[in-house]
């Protein structure tokens, strides 16, 4: 198509990943036993988050190449203010009751799945300042930033660190800029950089993205056997299995100019929490009820925006 510049694998994974968040928010199959939600919420939902951000990487890269990354980083932030906003009616309450140090560590890091932006917003920022960074020391960065993420993660798995006020959620080893958001987003950039999707095959690339797959489940299997409970946020095998399977949507042809699934990805991602805290707050609804409604609410409120034009500011 003449002029299509988006990716309709991209978009639809992008989309699947956006159904994956509701799911680590309101899992349809907890209530089938630790096994279910192990395999799935914390377990290949946690995929999401990672997946996105490699992509946000990808796309910062040509903006880093000329001169001009700051103008994400600022949009990114702005877009952050302007959720907590128009989520204030729902964290207003709870707030009321912070400390000066939750305040601020709230604001700077935001409400529930909003630390998304806060974070996209400081990686972008970073990756702004290391701009000029050859390729080799950038990827050990990101590599090593990861591991410690992960190995943290282990650690307090195992009972070898306790988080205090400073590995506080969302300020934490498993939601953290600098653990989670810089390492992947500079995936992206790296795999930009080398032009990744057309120096390996898609074969061998399906092949390392079904593996890295696998070894999620089976970390996400392993860490439940240690004695402290942790978010499968930063698993190891995230390292292997967000980059592959970002680079198999990459690989795979097929342009649009539409942007009817990254509007309602980004809708989905955003709205779906309003859906879901009012849903447990005020009804007696189960999981798999509230995951639904969830997912249709935001469908619908989504496709609103886009027909009044809101979405292009909104998302």
């Amino acid at each position: 198509m003449a002029g299509a510049t988006r990716s309709r694998a991209v978009d639809g994974l992008k989309l699947a990943l956006a159904v994956m968040v509701v799911g680590i928010h309101a899992n349809p199959f907890a209530d089938l036993g630790r096994l279910a939600n192990l395999l799935t919420g914390e377990g290949i939902y946690r995929l999401a988050v990672p997946v996105f951000l490699v992509f946000n990487g990808w796309y910062l890269q040509p903006a880093l190449a000329a001169g001009k990354g700051w103008a994400t980083a600022r949009r990114a932030a702005v877009l952050y203010l302007l959720w907590m906003a128009l989520y204030l009616p729902v964290w207003a309450r709870a707030a009321a009751g912070f400390t000066p140090w939750e305040a601020l560590i709230f604001a700077v890091f935001g409400y529930w799945h909003l630390w998304y932006l806060a974070g996209l917003a400081m990686a972008a920022a970073a990756l702004v300042l290391l701009a000029r960074w050859p390729t080799l020391p950038l990827l050990p960065l990101a590599l090593v930033l990861a591991a410690i993420g992960a190995s943290l993660a282990w650690a307090i798995a195992a009972g070898l660190v306790t988080p205090g006020p400073i590995f506080h959620d969302p300020l934490s080893p498993t939601r953290n800029p600098l653990f989670l958001c810089l390492p992947y987003a500079a995936f992206g950039v790296v795999m930009r950089r080398v032009d990744l999707p057309n120096r390996i095959e898609r074969g061998p690339a399906a092949g390392l993205a079904g593996l890295g797959i696998a070894l999620v489940l089976a970390e996400s299997l392993a860490l439940s056997t240690l004695p402290k409970g942790v978010s499968h946020d930063t698993m190891a095998s995230l390292i292997l299995a967000a980059p592959a399977l970002a680079l198999v949507a990459l690989q795979a042809p097929g342009r649009t100019e539409s942007r009817a699934l990254g509007d309602h990805s980004s809708g989905l991602y955003f709205l779906h929490v309003a859906f879901v805290a009012m849903l447990f707050r005020h009804t007696d609804l189960d999981r798999p009820a509230v995951f639904a409604l969830a997912i249709a609410g935001s469908a619908l409120l989504t496709e609103a925006l886009r027909r009044s034009g809101l979405a292009r500011r909104l998302f």
